[in-house]
């Protein structure tokens, strides 16, 4: 595995679980809010964590940490991945992925053997815009089919995948989010998360300093595409808003 670096301990990435997170470098994807430009364009700028040195890590957290959660970057780009998170399993932990979902093949070998117990899905912009974010923007059609065989495999396996789409108002408007929830129904999706855009430095050279949705904006949204409270909003670092702004809850 390319590995491009950890976090020891979080308490929102992996919901629910105290876990440290993995980051392996490269993507096909290229959008404009990543917050991780670096592991996209150039991941070799970032120091090199062997499997061994952050194996040795994980060792010394046994009974601290309950799971790891493997982000990037696109981890499924990296071959040694069921390995690799076979050696995770193997000490006693927890694995959830974090995909942009564009390799299904992928996810359905780690799916088939168990190997994930959680998973990140991305759903990044309405099918037809997926060149948009492509780093080949010719296999944008094919990326969106990627990413829906993605979640519907998650179903299959029993997996409830953790849908999530990274929201600023210079690239997604309330009618772009209505069809993406539309699409997102059509295969079953009933829980969707709506994210703050993180004001940090992207891939995109600006676009931290575009005005995008306040929260409660987003919420607003959010009620309106479904009563419900299928629609639901994290804010920054993981904080889910209420739809209805009377309460406030910690993931």
């Amino acid at each position: 595995m390319d590995l491009r670096g950890f976090a020891k301990f979080s308490l929102v990435d992996y919901p629910g679980k105290i876990a440290a997170i993995v980051f392996s470098g490269g993507c096909n994807l290229r959008c404009p809010f990543c917050h991780n430009p670096c592991l996209v364009l150039d991941p070799t700028s970032q120091p090199r964590v062997t499997e061994r040195e952050f194996f040795r890590f994980l060792d010394t957290r046994r009974n601290l940490l309950e799971g790891v959660v493997v982000s990037g970057g696109e981890p499924t780009l990296q071959k040694d991945l069921a390995e690799f998170v076979s050696g995770i399993k193997e000490r006693g932990f927890l694995v959830k992925l974090d995909t942009n979902g564009t390799r299904p093949e992928v996810l359905d070998e780690l799916l088939k053997k168990h190997a994930v117990d959680d998973l990140g899905i991305d759903y990044k912009l309405p099918a037809a815009r997926y060149g948009e974010v492509a780093a080949d923007p010719a296999q944008g059609p094919r990326f969106a089919e990627n990413v829906a065989g993605s979640i519907q495999l998650a179903f299959k396996y029993g997996v409830t995948p953790d849908i999530r789409t990274t929201v600023h108002r210079e690239m997604l408007s309330p009618e772009d989010l209505a069809q993406m929830w539309a699409e997102l129904s059509s295969i079953g999706v009933t829980r969707w998360y709506l994210q703050q855009f993180n004001p940090v430095e992207v891939l995109a050279d600006g676009l931290e300093k575009c005005e995008t949705y306040a929260d409660s904006e987003l919420a607003t949204i959010a009620r309106a595409l479904d009563p419900a409270g299928n629609v639901r909003v994290r804010g920054l670092h993981g904080r889910e808003i209420s739809v209805d702004h009377r309460q406030h809850a910690e993931l």
